[in-house]
């Protein structure tokens, strides 16, 4: 600015105006579900006039020492359940992320396989197992490793057994953290 008056002119340092874009969140985090002991990698994609900065929340809580556009988590146990979000910042404004939902659990385990069994022809032979691990768990029963079409609860039971029902019967069970 230049000032002026009947005793002199006076120029102004200048002042710089500098333009930008507010962050725009291009790819929010998405939900998870991870075996405890394992790694899970959380990102957030954003965009806007830089410097950008990066702070992750775990149930609206700042992370400590997380100001990455990623989030590693390494061996996650079931206390590291809970929602993530990242809130990202440059000098134009702020955005938070949408949260994420990180389950962790436990994959299934056998506590009893099925045990051998005997029986007459024409007769029933029921299988079971007993498994623990976080739900939902699904079954698949097989026989001689081939799916059973159908066969899909705890327990597996055979009526009016022929000598074609001969084989190793197993079961395969699933959850979103893992299989057995």
């Amino acid at each position: 600015c230049v000032v002026s008056s009947p005793f002199g002119t006076a120029t102004s340092d200048g002042g710089t105006l500098n333009v930008g874009t507010i962050p725009a969140i291009v790819a929010h985090p998405v939900d998870a579900n991870a075996t405890a002991g394992s790694n899970v990698t959380l990102n957030v994609n954003a965009t806007g006039t830089a410097p950008i900065s990066y702070q992750w929340q775990k149930n609206g809580v700042d992370i400590g020492g997380s100001t990455a556009a990623t989030l590693p988590l390494t061996n996650v146990q079931l206390a590291d359940s809970g929602n993530y979000r990242c809130v990202v910042s440059s000098p134009y404004g702020t955005v938070t992320s949408n949260g994420a939902t990180l389950t962790v659990g436990l994959a299934p385990v056998f506590t009893a396989h099925p045990t051998d069994l005997t029986t007459i022809l024409n007769g029933n032979a029921t299988f079971s197992a007993t498994l623990s691990g976080t739900a939902p768990i699904s079954y698949q029963w097989q026989k001689d490793a081939v799916d059973i079409n159908g066969a899909n609860a705890a327990s597996y039971t055979l009526a009016d057994v022929k000598a074609t029902h001969t084989g190793t019967y197993r079961m395969v069970a699933t959850s979103p953290f893992g299989s057995t």
